[in-house]
């Protein structure tokens, strides 16, 4: 009886895991020796989902949750595919007082401040990015727009929790914005 013998081929990501006996590997290891002494350039290996996946056994060095990691390039191309638009349906009148009011420090705080002068003055619950990027463009000589528009909602939704971020169409402020506002006003 032959001893038992492993082999792993990462060829970047593209991984290759053999088990078996020294013959078998010796010549799976022969199919993929010339890919491996010659440059060449790789290509995206393409994500399998886990019904794909047959007797396959994961490893520590591989992906415990391939949807997640599929949702995350899934959401950075949508991110980088949205361009927000200016809306000339807005009346923003008193938007630099509110502003002014709150003295925000962060694009966190400044997301909030617009999210929540859209419910309380226009009667918009829940708003859009194009909403919240028609105040910031309003209010240019006091403030930038985030260069990373979209990302900046996620991370006013996760760091801070002040708005619920659903979508570009559904901006809403949260209870912990609330508060925030109701401390910053007293």
């Amino acid at each position: 009886m032959e001893g038992l013998s492993k082999l792993l081929i990462n060829l970047k990501e593209g991984v290759v895991q053999v088990e078996g006996s020294e013959d078998f590997v010796r010549d799976v290891y022969g199919d993929f020796k010339e890919h491996i002494s010659k440059p060449f350039a790789l290509s995206p290996a393409p994500i399998t989902q886990p019904d794909q996946v047959e007797n396959c056994e994961k490893t520590d060095t591989q992906v415990s949750n391939p949807k997640a990691k599929m949702r995350r390039v899934n959401t950075a191309g949508k991110a980088a595919e949205y361009k927000p638009k200016f809306n000339n349906d807005l009346n923003l009148t008193g938007l630099a007082e509110f502003y002014d009011k709150i003295e925000p420090t962060g694009h966190n705080e400044k997301i909030l401040i617009f999210a929540a002068f859209l419910r309380d003055k226009l009667g918009k619950a829940s708003c859009t990015a194009d909403d919240i990027f028609t105040c910031y463009f309003t209010m240019k000589n006091k403030t930038k727009i985030p260069e990373a528009f979209i990302q900046a909602f996620h991370n006013c939704q996760t760091r801070t929790h002040y708005i619920k971020y659903t979508s570009p169409t559904e901006v809403e402020v949260a209870i912990p914005g609330d508060n925030f506002l109701s401390n910053k006003t007293r």
